[in-house]
This record gives C-alpha cells, sequence and structure tokens, in this order.
C-alpha cells in the first residue's frame, strides 16, 4: 500500500455558526471525527485531489439522495468534469453523452446502458440508477456547455448480441481494469477532475494480498491523487455500540478518519464480507475477511454517515422487469454462457 502524506493533508471542520472550512494544516492528532456537512465537503476535497472515489451501497436510496443533492449543488460543476460509474456499459457511451447532453433519446435505447454490462443479473434495474443518470441530464440544462458534466460509462463495452463462447467473454470480465483505463485515458491524461462511484470493494485502499481493486491501480501509477469516501452500513456485531458515537453528526455527514477511534477499527466492521459461491449449485456464503491487519483508515480518507443503520433504505426491481420475459430470458442465456450465476438482485417488492 502506498501511503502518500498529501492524502492526509486536508482537514474537514465545522467552525463556530456550524459553516464549513478546511485546514491546509492537516488534521490534528485526535480520538475523535470532527464530522463536517457532507456535501460541502466533498465538493472541498475537489480543491486539493482530482479524483474522489466514491464506495456505493447497491440499490441505496439514502446514498442516492445524497449524490442527487451533491451533483446539484451550484458549486459541484466548478470543480468536477466527469462522473465515472460502474452501472453503464461503455459500449454505449455515445447515447449516454446524448442523453446527458439534452438530446432526446428512446426509453429501449437508452436502458441498454445499465440492462446490457458484464453483470448477469437485475443489478442496475433498480430505478435510483436510470435516476442518477436523468438527474445529471437535468443540471446539464442550466449549465454552459463547457461547464457540463460528463458522465462515463465504466463497465467493459461487452456485446451480448456477438459473443456466442465463453472464451469471447472473458477479456469483458476485467472490470477494474477497464474501469482504469477509462479514468487513465478521459481523466488523468486530460488534466480533469473526476468522482467515481462504484461499489465499495472496487473502491476501498485495499489489499495486503489478491488483487488490486480501482483505487489501488490507479495510485499505483499516479500516488496521492485519489481521496476515499466509505459509506456507513453499520457496524456488524458491535452496531449498537458504535453507531451511537455517531449520533451528533450531522446526516448526511462526512468525516476524516485519519488517527481516531474510528480509523483505528477493523474494517470487517463497516466492510460487509463479499458473498461467493464454489459452484452453480452451492449456496452463497461469506468470502474470507482480506482486512488481516488493517484498520479503516487504511481502507479509506473519509467516512459518510447517512444515518443510523436501522433508518437506510433501498430500493426494489419494479414488477414490469420481471415480467419482461424476452428480458428474463437473455438473463438467463447470458449466466449460462458466461457460466456465472447472479449474485441476488434488490428484494422484489
Amino acid at each position: 500500500m502506498i501511503k502518500i502524506l498529501s492524502r492526509f493533508s486536508l482537514s474537514i471542520i465545522l467552525i463556530a455558526g456550524g459553516h464549513l472550512a478546511s485546514s491546509v494544516a492537516g488534521q490534528p492528532r485526535s480520538t475523535y471525527p470532527k464530522p463536517a456537512k457532507a456535501v460541502e465537503g466533498l465538493i472541498e476535497v475537489f480543491d486539493r485531489f482530482p479524483i474522489v472515489a466514491l464506495g456505493e451501497m447497491h440499490w441505496s436510496l439514502n446514498q442516492h439522495e445524497f449524490i442527487a443533492a451533491l451533483i446539484k449543488h451550484p458549486a459541484f460543476a466548478d470543480k468536477v468534469n466527469e462522473i465515472v460509474v460502474e452501472f453503464g456499459n461503455a459500449k454505449y457511451q455515445p447515447i449516454m453523452d446524448r442523453y446527458i447532453a439534452g438530446d432526446t433519446v428512446a426509453s429501449a435505447q437508452l436502458q441498454q446502458v445499465w440492462r446490457n454490462t458484464t453483470a448477469t443479473s437485475m443489478a442496475w434495474d433498480a430505478p435510483i440508477y436510470r435516476q442518477f443518470f436523468a438527474a445529471v441530464r437535468a443540471v446539464n440544462q442550466r449549465l454552459s456547455q463547457k461547464k457540463q458534466l460528463r458522465v462515463l460509462l465504466g463497465d467493459p463495452p461487452i456485446d451480448w448480441e456477438a459473443a456466442k463462447t465463453r472464451e469471447e467473454l472473458l477479456p469483458f470480465m476485467l472490470r477494474d481494469e477497464h474501469f482504469v483505463d477509462l479514468i487513465e485515458r478521459e481523466v488523468i491524461n486530460k488534466k480533469r477532475k473526476a468522482l467515481l462511484i462504484s461499489g465499495a470493494a472496487h473502491m476501498r485502499r485495499c489489499c495486503l494480498a489478491g488483487p488490486l481493486g480501482v483505487t489501488a491501480r490507479v495510485e499505483k501509477s499516479h500516488p496521492g491523487t485519489v481521496f476515499v469516501v466509505m459509506p456507513h452500513q453499520g457496524f456488524q456485531e458491535r452496531n449498537e455500540e458504535l453507531e451511537a458515537r455517531l449520533a451528533s453528526w450531522p446526516n448526511p455527514g462526512l468525516a476524516l478518519v485519519k488517527n481516531t477511534w474510528l480509523g483505528n477499527l477493523s474494517p470487517d466492521l463497516i466492510l460487509p464480507a463479499m458473498i461467493m459461491r464454489t459452484s452453480p449449485d452451492s449456496p452463497w456464503v461469506p468470502s474470507p475477511s482480506p482486512f488481516k491487519g488493517m484498520m479503516i483508515q487504511d481502507v479509506t480518507d473519509a467516512y459518510l454517515y447517512l444515518g443510523p443503520k436501522a433508518s437506510l433504505r433501498y430500493d426494489s426491481i419494479p414488477p414490469e422487469v420481471y415480467r419482461d420475459e424476452a428480458y428474463q430470458r437473455e438473463l438467463e442465456r447470458r449466466q449460462r454462457l458466461s457460466g456465472m450465476s447472479p449474485a441476488p438482485a434488490p428484494r422484489r417488492p
């Protein structure tokens, strides 16, 4: 793991009157995090870092409400150029560019963006993902062409119609590699600033063993360029004890974790274990923890509080998606072709 002093030089603090300010002197050593209002705090981070990596809780209504508030803030487009997302197939980037710019795009054409990713489940059919694209489009309507946001689709450009064998699919399953190449080409090489939105497993600074995720790959070539934010999902078996310490935080709230009681906890408390199965017929089980000997401050720079765990709300797949028989048959074909059984999708209403 690469440690860069500048990563921790930004301090986000609350000052008298509830206003937000950042200190270039760095965060003082303290056992207590210093939370700030999350929207303003995250926008200020772009003054110091070209890339902010936001770990997403898939299907989280709370987090997508926060993301919508973030991108709608007048200062966001002043500092950010691109938003790179996991939930869109890069094959359809021209369609997304036209839609985000305000052109009329047929619904059936637009939904190819999230329905034809490498995921073989209905992962991105939850309405919050289409609503995200619509929110960016709406923001762009009030911006000059020069300042308009661009959404970059980070999933590999797989063509499910053309692929006939599992071997043909394999190059498109290198998802993190494609995401990083896109960041290199469209953000770093062009000296742009970007918000990355992808599952926490891809965004975290991790791990001591195993493959590198997106953040680690970017920082291996460009150290000190990425600021990582992980959302609060609860503290596992210690939630009742530890979550009480966040009761005074603003909602949404953001705080640096370096040298705090929060930063010194085990990452296993805030990052749920990924699930895996050894065969198509075997049950889903938690994968082994990759965090042995690590602390939360080793995997993220800041912590995003969106309310107590019990208050978190999640989107669900609309009934009409389940009734789309052609789509369901196509998903089954993709699962057979890829040999991948899908992870559980958001709950059905």
